[in-house]
């Protein structure tokens, strides 16, 4: 039954994510990468440090958002050519997600409640990962990881479905 819940839990989300996104293009791909003439020193020197900060933030959810997207489609096209979902598949993507969550909060301020969010969420997606079954991820830490993240990230005004 716990297999079934956790499946769900992921397949939903992921289901309902995809069908939004297949209408229209991705507005922050062409802003996602600064100019190769603009000067990073510049622009933060520029806006007051908690604004540049909130923004650092931003870009810290969006990216932990399309990981955690990209993370929940590998799951749905395996589902959707046929493929039963496997245990080994749910360990695959708690460690793409710890991995990837990891990566992104390394790239954020220390001081920063999104990535001290982040953190924690990758580090129980870690947890998840390295047990032998899917419903590790179905405890009270792995919600409670996930409900901080999310919130930090809503809080930036960031919003973001982990």
């Amino acid at each position: 039954m716990h297999k079934t819940t956790l499946f769900r839990a992921l397949l939903v989300p992921t289901a309902v994510l995809a069908l939004t996104a297949c209408g229209g293009g991705d507005d922050t791909e062409p802003n996602s990468s600064p100019s190769p003439t603009a000067d990073p020193t510049v622009a933060s020197s520029s806006a007051p440090p908690a604004a540049a900060a909130v923004e650092g933030d931003k870009k810290l959810c969006e990216a932990a958002n399309k990981a955690s997207m990209d993370l929940r489609q590998s799951l749905l096209d395996a589902v959707s050519e046929g493929q039963e979902p496997t245990a080994e598949m749910f360990q695959d993507i708690f460690t793409g997600l710890a991995t990837e969550f990891a990566s992104i909060a390394a790239t954020g301020d220390a001081d920063s409640a999104v990535v001290a969010a982040l953190t924690a969420y990758s580090e129980e997606a870690g947890k998840a990962a390295a047990a032998e079954s899917p419903e590790a991820a179905d405890n009270p830490a792995f919600d409670k990881a996930t409900d901080t993240a999310i919130e930090a990230c809503q809080a930036v005004g960031v919003s973001v479905d982990f």
